[in-house]
C-alpha cells in the first residue's frame, strides 16, 4: 500500500510538473555515521540530514543548516552580547538541478561550491527489503578513488539519494564505503511540498573545479588558520590550541567525496 501510494504521487506530480517545478514531492531523512580517523574507530560522529526532491530537483542538507542560513536558526546560545545562532553540526549541502549536481562543502569558515562529477554505477546481484521496499545493491568508484556501495529501490523510480549518491534507476536508501567508516541509512520516508532551493552561504567560494576544493581542503588540514582568517585557536583560558587543532585535522582521513 505504501509503495503504491508513493507511485501514484510521483505519477501525478509528473503530470503537473510545469506548474510547480521547484516544489518537492518527497522527503527522506537519513542518519549518517562517520569514523573520521580510521585508526581510531571508537570515535563515531553521527548526524541527521534530509533530502527533499521531485523529478528534476533536490536539496540535501541538515535541517539545522537550512534554518541557520535562512537566518532562522533552530537553536541559539547565550553570550554576554545576547543570544546568537548556534552553528550547525554539519553545513554541507548538495543541490541537484536536472543532471547538474552542485556540492557546497566547508573548508574552515568558507563553503566551497563546485560541480560534482557524475558517478558510474555497477549493478550487483544482491537483493534485500529495506523499510518495505525491494532493494538491490550497486557499486561505484568515485573520482577520488573510493569504493562505495548503495542499496536502491526502483519502487521509487527517481534517480535520487543522499549526498552525491544519485543517478541510479531508483531512490538510494543505504550507502556505505568499503571500509565501513561511512554509513548512511534512510530513517523516514514521507510526502513533502517544501520548496527546493540551494543554501545561501555567508562565505561562499565558487570553485572552478572540484580539484580546487580538494587542494584548499588539503591546505586547510595542514594549516587551519589559512581558511580561518589567519587567527590562532585559543581555549577558554587563552592558551594557544592551534597545533592541537592542526594535529586533529591531520588525523582525519575519511571523506564523503
Amino acid at each position: 500500500m505504501k509503495k503504491t501510494l508513493f507511485g501514484i504521487i510521483i505519477c501525478l506530480y509528473s503530470i503537473n510538473l510545469s506548474a510547480q517545478d521547484n516544489k518537492a514531492i518527497m522527503e527522506i531523512n537519513y542518519e549518517t555515521k562517520i569514523i573520521s580517523d580510521s585508526l581510531n574507530r571508537d570515535k563515531v560522529s553521527i548526524y541527521s540530514t534530509a533530502l527533499v526532491f521531485n523529478n528534476t530537483q533536490s536539496i540535501y542538507c541538515s535541517k539545522e543548516a537550512k534554518l541557520y542560513y535562512k537566518g532562522t536558526p533552530a537553536e541559539t546560545i547565550s553570550t554576554s552580547a545576547g543570544p546568537i545562532a548556534k552553528y550547525p553540526k554539519t553545513t554541507e549541502s548538495i543541490y541537484r538541478n536536472n543532471d547538474v549536481i552542485t556540492a557546497s562543502l566547508p573548508v574552515g569558515k568558507y563553503a566551497f561550491t563546485f560541480e560534482e562529477p557524475k558517478l558510474k554505477w555497477e549493478i550487483l546481484n544482491d537483493r534485500k527489503d529495506i523499510k518495505g521496499y525491494k532493494s538491490q545493491l550497486a557499486k561505484t568508484i568515485t573520482d577520488t578513488g573510493q569504493t562505495f556501495f548503495a542499496w536502491f529501490t526502483t519502487d521509487i523510480s527517481i534517480p535520487e539519494g543522499p549526498f552525491r549518491f544519485k543517478g541510479l534507476s531508483g531512490l538510494v536508501l543505504e550507502v556505505y564505503n568499503k571500509s565501513r567508516t561511512i554509513e548512511i541509512y534512510a530513517t523516514d520516508i514521507k510526502k513533502s511540498d517544501e520548496l527546493i532551493e540551494p543554501l545561501k552561504y555567508y562565505n561562499e567560494v565558487k570553485a572552478k573545479t572540484k580539484a580546487q576544493f580538494l587542494e584548499a581542503r588539503k591546505n586547510f588540514h595542514e594549516n587551519p588558520s589559512m581558511y580561518n582568517g589567519n587567527i590562532k585557536v585559543l581555549d577558554a583560558n587563552g592558551n594557544d590550541r592551534t597545533k592541537f587543532m592542526t594535529d586533529r585535522l591531520k588525523a582525519i582521513n575519511t571523506f564523503l567525496d
